[in-house]
């Protein structure tokens, strides 16, 4: 790699302090004590206690003290998701983490640490480690491919500078995805409220007034319950099935070697898929697995290609988009696999599910507020994705001094 002149290259075991954390087997997995973080805790920017194993504290003690972690510790996983580092917090200090998560810390006067977290996650480093790493479907590397990478040390005042332009880029993103975290569950609760509980029914049964909601659209519901197949439920709304709501149909198969780059998202069972230049639905429209991932449940408000691994809701009968996919999010689709190798739904086993059919002015009253909030998720979803391809376009020329801070600094700017 070619570097200015004044700066420095030195091998990255020379200059970092890495360990990669120990094999355990299940039997000393605990309910309670210390807790061990798996993959699945160092998948945001800061470390998720939520979901760990625990060990035997005394046994941590004897055993496995040396890879305590510490505040401001940096994990990266050894497998798959690359380039993505996550931060110890305050609340998994002494933490362990398992085999295939590996902890860096500077150890060198020379290197920043905010520095380090930048170019862990930077193509710079990713880049060398793909080239390490073994296997042919899920890469793997580890501190053997480690002592064979090298960091570039531009000045520690450079260093800093460069960090601040990552950390001000992924502090952006990150606000705008717990933005997004806080809109989904202001919807959700919404949802919940109106058509699971009733509160509002439930609020003029007792003379109130229905919260958070204006007097037109408080007189849109009911104000008594009465009993039905599925319990309470409130008055004129009738007992239906779910193809009373909604009709969902099998996707379209869309082979690798036929995408063509565009603008129309491929939604698969898991998610997101990439880009193609046709459309098959217009949207709006909600997509949910079919074969492979289970569960997961998807918003479309423009053209987009549901893959034949997914259901998409071919006709909104008594529901609206917004409407359904809270509904949907709601249903444990996993209850019903039908697959015995690979998860797999079949949309007759939930067809015929036994649905409350809310009065029709209630469905849109609720769709005027939730598209609204929707629309912004999708809004701050676009910006973030604007703000990460700037980051990890930025980021690997900043690291290998090929871009100049002031340039880095007016292009970060301007977003």
């Amino acid at each position: 790699m070619k570097v200015p002149g004044y700066w420095d290259v030195q091998p990255l075991d020379k200059v970092t302090d890495f360990q990669e954390g120990p094999g355990i087997l299940a039997k000393d997995f605990h309910d309670s004590g210390v807790p061990l973080l798996r993959l699945r805790n160092i998948e945001t920017p800061t470390v998720q206690i939520a979901g760990c194993n625990f060990l035997d504290a005394d046994k941590v003690a004897a055993k496995w003290k040396h890879f305590a972690l510490r505040e401001g510790d940096l994990l990266i996983s050894t497998s798959a998701s690359l380039g993505r580092v996550s931060v110890v917090g305050p609340e998994a200090v002494g933490s362990i983490a398992y085999t295939g998560i590996i902890r860096f810390r500077s150890a060198s006067s020379q290197l920043n640490h905010q520095y380090l977290r930048a170019f862990l996650s930077s193509g710079v480093f990713v880049e060398q480690a793909e080239r390490m790493a073994t296997g042919s479907v899920i890469k793997h590397f580890g501190p053997s491919h480690l002592r064979q990478m090298a960091i570039t040390l531009p000045s520690l005042n450079e260093q800093i500078h460069i960090a601040g332009v990552f950390d001000a880029l992924d502090d952006r993103i990150t606000l705008l995805r717990e933005t997004n975290a806080t809109l989904e569950a202001i919807a959700q609760a919404l949802f919940k409220s109106w058509f699971v509980d009733f509160d509002p029914v439930r609020a003029k049964m007792e003379g109130r007034a229905p919260e958070g909601m204006d007097e037109a659209t408080a007189a849109l519901f009911p104000d008594a319950l009465e009993e039905s197949e599925l319990g309470w439920v409130p008055e004129g709304w009738r007992v239906g099935r779910l193809d009373d709501l909604l009709v969902l149909q099998r996707g379209f198969d869309l082979p690798s070697q036929d995408r063509i780059p565009g603008e129309v998202p491929i939604i698969a069972a898991s998610g997101p898929s990439g880009m193609h230049h046709e459309t098959m639905v217009q949207g709006p429209g909600v997509v949910t697995g079919r074969s492979g991932v289970l569960g997961r449940v998807f918003l479309e408000f423009g053209p987009y290609w549901p893959l034949n691994t997914t259901l998409w809701i071919k006709e909104f009968r008594a529901a609206t988009p917004c409407f359904a996919y809270e509904l949907l999010r709601l249903l444990d689709f996993k209850s019903f696999n039908a697959g015995s190798a690979v998860p797999t739904l079949n949309r007759n086993h939930i067809h015929g599910l036994a649905y409350l059919v809310p009065n029709r002015a209630c469905v849109e009253a609720f769709e005027g507020v939730a598209s609204m909030l929707h629309q912004r998720v999708k809004a701050n979803e676009q910006q973030a994705q604007t703000l990460a391809t700037l980051r990890d376009t930025l980021l690997p020329r900043l690291i290998s001094g090929q871009l100049r801070l002031p340039e880095a600094q007016a292009l970060a700017a301007e977003v």
